[in-house]
């Protein structure tokens, strides 16, 4: 595939607080991740967050830790990867519906999704016409009332299982 974005890119549409909670949540939630999960997030800060001071970074002060793994998020696909691959298995409720609306909306399939082998050729974009990050999050809770996610949440789920990001010209909108 020709026009594939590094996961990098998605850097474009994410907010400070949001990549900040989307790192806080993977911190917070490492004791439950499946094992070989929680091994690739653990190799992934300790092969690339440098902390001065500290030879495990996790033994840094989990702000210090935070600022230098978003510092990383910003450069490396393969850590996006890593974080939110994580991120997502602390998602799984939110999986179900949103593949039903990415179906619905008919997305351009990204066979990658979700397990993007070459994080430096990931995402297609582009979503279909007329679709926000609001109207999807409208679809997802309409058909399931009882989630509570956030729209950003719900948008970033959306990328991850379409493997499409939004045209940045017309979203006109920040996950």
């Amino acid at each position: 595939m020709d026009n594939l974005q590094p996961m990098i890119a998605l850097n474009i549409y994410l907010l400070p607080g949001f990549r900040q909670e989307i790192l806080d949540e993977v911190l917070s939630g490492l004791s439950s991740l499946p094992e070989e999960d929680r091994r690739e997030v653990m190799s992934s800060v300790r092969e690339n967050v440098k902390i001065s001071g500290f030879r495990n970074p996790f033994s840094a002060p989990k702000a210090v830790l935070m600022r230098r793994m978003e510092a990383v998020f910003f450069k490396q696909s393969r850590f996006v990867k890593s974080m939110l691959k994580a991120w997502a298995a602390g998602q799984e409720p939110l999986q179900n519906p949103v593949k039903a609306v990415i179906d619905t909306l008919n997305f351009q399939p990204n066979p990658q999704a979700p397990d993007y082998p070459d994080p430096e050729n990931a995402f297609l974009t582009g979503w279909p016409e007329k679709t926000s990050y609001q109207k999807i999050a409208d679809l997802i809770r309409a058909q399931e009332p009882s989630l509570n996610a956030s729209t950003d949440t719900l948008a970033l789920m959306t990328v991850w299982l379409s493997g499409c990001l939004p045209d940045p010209i017309s979203a006109g909108e920040t996950a």
